[in-house]
């Protein structure tokens, strides 16, 4: 999608109110969710004295949709600011007006080559061989300024795939972003920048931005006692598996309500990390005699090994929903869960050469298949069941467009694209290797990535 006037995406609600334009023309239209203008005839901006949709078309022979007055200075929605308490954080956005979900800005700037740019820090990834979005000197570029979340904050804003501007443009060019959740007034927006990498290599240490007159939304935690999952189970219903005519394990609740379960056997978890340029974490568990039953199932050549380890994976694909409900165009979803499945395999192929180089088992759930991709194949192995048992994460059951079931990640959501790995290696052994092997990947050029570390390809 590219220039002023490119429609909204697809499954993009087209039902909001309605507004005549005084001097002919298209009318102006609102999006049915969000109270900002359809399309990209009318400016997306946020006047900041009526709280309401700018009435003004967008720039004649613009990229961007905003009017002459936003693009100067900025939508009237959100703000930039000093950071009131830590200086070497430098400036932050916040939100003017209690945003929804979904409300949308453009990342906009200058089209140059990533080794020209002058602003390496800030420019953000166009299109494929487009070169980057360098934001410097940009009067009225706000977004540009959102902070990076904390070791215990999490980001409320993701980039799409929609583009303003062609290739080689040699205009203002921009990428859509949007709020991923709503973000209430005084509260900032928060943008991922990458790995613990981005910040070591620049001498920066990684800190919580949230201040008490402008918080930052804190990440989930995933431990709970073992004494409130219990109690949470007994009232609301234990989620009890089935199997299917596939073979595959799935959930089905007691009721309607999702229970959030206790992580089980845990041993590691990682921070936040990058793989392939999207966001990247797993975890250690060991496991209970029911999934140490359903692993040798799945892996005939695994034996009577003592102990096996299972390490849950998830990426998160950028800025596509995974969820066919959500409609995002299937075009877009297949070639992003490719860009996973390669970075998957490329990581997992790394681990299984070192460990079984040092004798150990190693194995993985091929998630094309839900067999196993090295040894013998035995019964499918379900990871969104998987996820649900050892790490408590909620299950999105199946209907009549959805016909499998969906893990719902805590920071991912839908979004999570799940591979397990299992090792007979010790858990120090296990981390290590894996510590490695996510290095290297997050140090392979990756494609379509809005992290602003980004290489060409």
């Amino acid at each position: 999608i590219a220039g002023r006037g490119a429609p909204e995406r697809e499954g993009e609600d087209m039902g909001g109110s309605n507004a005549v334009d005084p001097q002919g023309g298209p009318k102006r239209r609102t999006r049915r969710n969000v109270n900002q203008n359809l399309g990209c005839v009318y400016c997306w901006a946020t006047d900041a004295e009526t709280g309401q949709p700018c009435t003004s078309r967008s720039a004649e022979g613009s990229n961007l949709p905003y009017c002459e007055r936003h693009r100067r200075e900025g939508d009237g929605a959100i703000q930039v600011l000093d950071h009131p308490e830590d200086h070497g954080v430098g400036k932050i956005v916040v939100a003017n007006i209690d945003l929804p979900k979904g409300y949308k800005f453009v990342y906009w700037g200058k089209r140059c080559r990533w080794r020209g740019c002058k602003g390496e820090d800030r420019a953000m990834s166009f299109r494929p061989n487009g070169g980057v979005i360098d934001p410097t000197g940009c009067e009225g570029q706000q977004v540009q300024f959102m902070a990076c979340p904390g070791p215990s904050e999490r980001s409320n804003i993701k980039c799409t795939d929609v583009c303003f501007g062609k290739t080689y443009d040699t205009s203002l060019v921009g990428r859509e972003i949007e709020t991923s959740e709503p973000v209430k007034k005084n509260h900032q927006l928060l943008q991922w920048y990458g790995s613990k990498e981005w910040f070591e290599s620049r001498g920066i240490p990684r800190t919580n931005v949230g201040t008490e007159a402008h918080p930052a939304p804190q990440r989930k935690k995933k431990l709970k006692s073992a004494t409130e999952g219990g109690r949470k189970r007994k009232a609301k219903g234990q989620l009890k598996p089935e199997v299917g005519t596939s073979g595959q394990e799935h959930v089905k609740p007691e009721e309607d309500v999702m229970v959030q379960l206790t992580p089980k056997g845990l041993l590691v978890a990682s921070d936040l990390l990058e793989v392939g340029g999207r966001p990247f974490e797993y975890s250690i568990h060991r496991l209970d005699r029911e999934r140490r039953f359903a692993v040798s199932q799945a892996f005939p050549d695994l034996g009577s090994a003592e102990e096996v380890l299972a390490v849950p994976t998830f990426q998160c694909a950028l800025g596509v929903d995974l969820n066919p409900e959500a409609g995002i165009p299937e075009t877009l979803v297949q070639e992003e869960m490719n860009r996973l499945h390669m970075n998957i395999v490329m990581l997992e192929s790394e681990v299984y050469s070192q460990l079984t180089a040092r004798g150990f088992f190693c194995d993985s759930v091929d998630p094309l298949t839900g067999c196993s991709m090295h040894s013998r194949s035995g019964s499918r192995y379900s990871e969104v069941y998987s996820a649900h048992k050892l790490l408590g994460y909620q299950i999105l059951e199946a209907n009549g467009i959805r016909m499998i079931p969906m893990v719902v990640h805590p920071q991912f959501g839908t979004s999570g694209y799940p591979v397990t790995i299992f090792s007979t290696a010790p858990p120090d052994i296990l981390h290590e290797v894996l510590q490695a092997a996510t290095t290297q990947a997050a140090l392979s050029v990756g494609s379509g990535s809005n992290l602003r570390t980004d290489e060409l390809r």
